[in-house]
C-alpha cells in the first residue's frame, strides 16, 4: 500500500499550538486574574510539545508562541498607555520582542541538551528558566517584570521560602513541579516509574511547604520596635499632573491631606512619587514650607519629587528622587532613583543614539531625560531607619536586598501608577512587594498617587490596601526589624547555580562533540 506523502515540516497542526496554551495558562495565573493553581501546571503543554522529535520550525514555534502569549497578555498594559504617548505601542512591541528572543535562553538548552546528551527536562529546565528570567534584568533595556514566582503572591504562605532562595528560587521550584507533573503523565503506562515521579513531586512540594509552615506559624522574626506611618493617596489625574494651571490646586490638596493625616503619634507621612508638580533645583536649600503650611507635631515627611542639578561643565541633569523633610520642612536627605524605566526615564543606548532624544516627549517631559542615582540612601527617623524604592524599582530584588544590607529597618515604595489606568499594571506592580517583604523579612509601606497604597508585613501579608483611583488617607503601625535573612545575606545563589549548571552541561556537550568528531575522522 503506498504511503501518503509526508507533509512539509513548516505545515501547522493542532499540536503546534500547545506552546500557546502554556503561554496563556501562565498569563492567567498572574495578577490580576490570579488563577494561581495554573502556575503549577501551565508549562505542561509546552513540555509535551518539546518532548516530540523537533525540527528548527518546531523549536521556533515553541519559543515564539509560548512567549508571545505569556508576555503579550501579561504586559498588555504597556500598549494601553498610548493615550499619553504614541511611544507606548512600539515600546510594548519592543519589550515583547525582547522577551520572546530571551525565551530561547530557556527553550534551546532544554531541547539541545535532551537531544544531544539525553538529559531529561528535570535536569535542565529549572536552571534554564532561571537564567532566562535573570538575563532580562541586565542592560539598557532591562525590564524584569514577569518572573514566574510572582504568580504566587496572592498566597504568601506558599512563598515563605523566598527568604532563602528569592523570587528566582520560587520560579525554580515551580518549573521543577511542572516538569515532574509532565514526567508523571509521560509514565502513566509504567506504574513503577509513575510512582517514583509522583513521590518526587510530593517530596518537592511537601518539603518546601513544611518550611513555609514553620515560618508562617513561627512569625517573621524578632521586632525591635514600631513606627507610626501615614500614607497619602491624592488621586491626581495624570492629564493634569504636569499642567501648570493645576499646580497650586495639587499642592493645596497635598498639604490639606498632610494636615489631616498628622497625629501626635505620627512619625512619618508618605507622599507619592513626583508628588510636587515642579522640578526642584538641588543647588539651593529647598524648604517644604515654601509650598504650604505644615501642621504642628514631630512627623517627618517623605515625598517624591523631580530634581535637577548642574555639573561643573554647565550640563543639567534630571533625577527622579525622594526627599525626607523634618516636621519644620527642612530637608534631611535625598534618594535618587537608581533603576530607571527604559525609554520613558532613561534613554536606551544614550551614548550611541542619544541625539534622537529631542524628537520625543511625553506630556511635555523630555523623553529619557533622567540620570540614575548611585547611592543606596538610608533615611533616619528617631525610632528607625528606612529606604525608598521609587516606582518599578520594586521589581528588582537586588535593590531591596542592598537597601536592607545598608541598614534599612523597613522599606517604602512610592509610585505614580496613574499612567497605567485601569489595566493589569497597578495590581501586578503592587504584588511584587509581597516577595520583597518575604525575601528580606521587612515591612513595606506603599504610597501610590492613584493607588494601590497600603502596608505589607514581613510575612508578605497586606495589612491594608486601597483601591485604585480613589482619594485616601491610611495609617498603620509598621514593625521595625533588624534580622537579615539568608537571601539578604547571600543573594541570588540560585541564579549563579543555574549559570554554572548550564555551563557544565554545555561543556559536556562540547566534549562529546569533540570525541565524536575525533572517532569519525578517517586516517590519511
Amino acid at each position: 500500500m503506498p504511503q501518503s506523502p509526508r507533509l512539509p515540516e513548516y505545515r501547522w497542526s493542532r499540536e503546534d499550538f500547545l506552546p500557546a496554551v502554556s503561554g496563556l495558562l501562565l498569563a492567567v495565573s498572574w495578577s490580576p486574574i490570579n488563577l494561581t493553581p495554573l502556575a503549577f501546571a501551565g508549562l505542561l503543554p509546552l513540555f509535551i510539545y518539546l518532548d516530540k522529535p523537533l525540527s528548527l520550525h518546531r523549536i521556533i514555534r515553541a519559543g515564539v508562541l509560548g512567549s508571545v502569549l505569556f508576555y503579550g497578555v501579561t504586559l498588555n498594559w504597556l500598549a494601553g498607555m498610548a493615550g499619553f504617548s504614541w511611544l507606548a505601542v512600539p515600546g510594548y512591541a519592543i519589550i515583547v520582542f525582547i522577551y520572546t528572543c530571551g525565551f530561547f535562553v530557556f527553550i534551546l538548552p532544554v531541547v539541545l541538551l535532551k537531544n544531544y546528551l539525553g538529559l531529561p527536562f528535570i535536569a535542565t529546565a529549572p536552571f534554564a528558566w532561571v537564567a532566562c528570567e535573570r538575563l532580562r534584568g541586565y542592560g539598557d533595556l532591562a525590564f524584569p517584570w514577569t518572573t514566574l514566582g510572582s504568580a504566587l503572591t496572592r498566597f504568601p504562605f506558599l512563598i515563605q521560602f523566598a527568604d532563602v532562595v528569592g523570587v528566582f528560587g520560587v520560579s525554580f521550584w515551580l518549573v521543577s513541579l511542572n516538569v515532574l507533573l509532565f514526567e508523571m503523565i509521560s509514565a502513566r503506562r509504567n506504574p513503577g516509574r509513575l510512582r517514583r515521579y509522583a513521590a518526587a513531586w510530593v517530596a518537592v512540594f511537601g518539603l518546601v511547604n513544611a518550611y513555609n509552615a514553620v515560618r508562617w506559624f513561627g512569625g517573621g522574626g524578632p521586632v525591635s520596635g514600631n513606627v507610626n506611618v501615614a500614607v497619602l493617596q491624592p488621586n491626581v489625574p495624570q492629564r493634569i499632573k504636569w499642567d501648570e494651571r493645576y499646580s497650586h490646586q495639587i499642592l493645596d490638596q497635598l498639604f490639606a491631606m498632610n494636615a489631616a493625616a498628622t497625629k501626635p503619634s505620627t512619625d512619618l507621612v508618605v507622599w507619592p512619587e513626583s508628588a510636587i508638580p515642579y522640578y526642584v533645583d538641588e543647588g539651593r536649600a529647598f524648604n517644604l514650607t515654601e509650598m504650604g503650611k505644615l501642621p504642628d507635631g514631630n512627623a517627618h515627611i517623605l515625598t517624591g519629587m523631580l530634581t535637577s542639578s548642574r555639573d561643573t561643565e554647565g550640563r543639567v541633569h534630571y533625577f527622579n528622587a525622594a526627599s525626607l523633610f523634618n516636621s519644620h520642612g527642612q530637608p534631611i536627605g535625598r534618594y535618587q532613583k537608581i533603576y530607571l524605566v527604559p525609554g520613558s526615564e532613561q534613554y536606551p543606548f544614550r551614548n550611541l543614539v542619544g541625539f534622537t532624544r529631542a524628537f520625543f516627549s511625553i506630556q511635555d517631559i523630555s523623553y529619557g531625560a533622567m540620570d540614575p542615582g548611585t547611592e543606596f540612601t538610608v533615611f533616619g527617623l528617631p525610632k528607625a531607619k528606612f529606604s525608598v524604592m521609587i516606582c518599578y524599582e520594586s521589581v528588582y530584588p537586588q535593590l531591596s536586598r542592598a537597601l536592607r544590607l545598608a541598614g534599612a529597618n523597613f522599606l517604602v515604595n512610592i509610585t505614580n501608577d496613574a499612567w497605567f489606568g485601569r489595566s493589569f499594571a497597578p495590581y501586578q506592580h503592587a504584588a511584587f512587594l509581597t516577595l520583597r517583604a518575604i525575601e528580606n523579612r521587612t515591612a513595606i509601606v506603599r504610597c501610590g498617587n492613584t493607588g494601590i497604597s497600603g502596608f505589607v508585613d514581613p510575612m508578605g501579608r497586606w495589612r491594608q490596601k486601597t483601591g485604585i483611583f480613589t482619594e485616601a488617607i491610611i495609617s498603620d503601625t509598621v514593625p521595625v526589624t533588624t534580622g537579615l535573612t539568608l537571601y539578604t545575606r547571600c543573594g541570588d545563589l540560585i541564579v549563579y547555580l543555574s549559570y554554572a549548571a548550564l555551563a557544565v552541561f554545555f561543556l559536556f556537550a562540547l566534549r562529546k562533540h569533540r570525541r565524536v568528531s575525533t572517532s569519525t575522522r578517517r586516517p590519511e
